[in-house]
């Protein structure tokens, strides 16, 4: 799917929602990566002299995000701010700006 095709289907809000669950998402730890990291570990210790300084943790990756994704996540913002960075990011121009409808 190209950038452009992306941009059309999904909306502003939902493209935020993907950005959040992406970031909590990828430090949940499923049973495959402690298969690998205990594969790993296992492997090192047939290198290492004191097979118990090697720990399962050591071979567990986290992940971190660029800070510029970090701040739009964990800073709270208000729906104005949240609209004015995402469509910022899909590039919709000024000109659209829909006005607040008086009451």
């Amino acid at each position: 799917m190209s950038v452009q095709r992306a941009q059309l289907e999904i909306t502003s809000s939902e493209f935020m929602d993907w950005i959040v669950y992406l970031d909590n998402d990828v430090n949940v730890f499923h049973r495959e990566d402690y298969y690998f990291a205990e594969l790993i570990a296992e492997v090192r210790r047939s290198w290492v002299e004191d097979k118990k300084s090697v720990k399962l943790k050591d071979f567990l990756l986290k992940f971190e995000f660029k800070k510029e994704v970090k701040k739009m996540i964990k800073k709270k913002m208000t729906r104005e701010e949240a609209a004015r960075k995402a469509k910022s990011y899909f590039g919709v121009p000024s000109m659209f700006k829909v006005k607040k409808a008086k009451k």
